[in-house]
């Protein structure tokens, strides 16, 4: 894939499959997934449905994001903004609860809440879910995802915050100008999960 032929673009209600299709392709190993879902094969059937449920939270937000071929997607949460508040989020965890068992539902909530005791307070554009299918990974493409929120990050002094829950992620988002500014461990021998903050660039 050249690097010249990228286009990422904002996903509309159209995009909902593609983006819950690849983003399901790209947590299947993901540590985070793999220990609230802990069965392989449960995870590969459930993840669809988990990030459709993600991508119609976020995609009124209007920062997710979809490369033409199909083979990423990014979703953030701009400043002053928790897709989880209120109704919205009420019903995203009943969804949860539908398509997993409680065991995972109850992991996946202790997730969600660990990582938002966690939340920096300062307001900050906040990378909820970013991935890339197995087969196009290494070749640039999470770069070109990242790039139009934190190029507008950069042109609006506004800071940027993640998790990564893997060492090739955590150098991904150095690369992007991102620093550790935490770590936190999953309970029952859970995997750790980086907290990383990027100020915006000056140039």
């Amino acid at each position: 894939m050249s690097q010249t032929t990228v286009t990422v673009t904002p996903a509309t209600p159209v995009d909902v499959p593609a983006v819950a299709s690849v983003l399901a392709r790209a947590f299947q190993h993901d540590p985070v997934f793999a220990w609230s879902i802990p069965d392989p094969d449960r995870r590969r059937a459930r993840l669809p449905a988990v990030f459709t449920a993600f991508a119609e939270l976020y995609l009124p937000h209007e920062e997710t994001y979809l490369s033409g071929d199909g083979a990423g997607a990014a979703l953030w949460a701009p400043t002053h903004v928790d897709p989880f508040d209120g109704e919205p989020g009420e019903a995203f965890g009943k969804r949860i609860a539908d398509v997993l068992d409680d065991e995972e539902s109850q992991r996946c909530l202790a997730v969600g809440e660990l990582f938002s005791e966690h939340h920096p307070a300062q307001p900050s554009m906040y990378l909820q879910l970013i991935g890339v299918a197995p087969d196009h990974q290494r070749r640039g493409l999470g770069s070109h995802l990242l790039a139009p929120v934190l190029a507008r990050c950069d042109a609006t002094g506004t800071p940027a915050y993640l998790e990564a829950a893997t060492v090739d992620n955590r150098r991904l988002y150095q690369r992007h100008g991102f620093d550790t500014i935490g770590e936190i461990t999953l309970p029952e021998n859970g995997p750790p999960v980086w907290l990383m903050w990027r100020e915006p660039t000056v140039s």
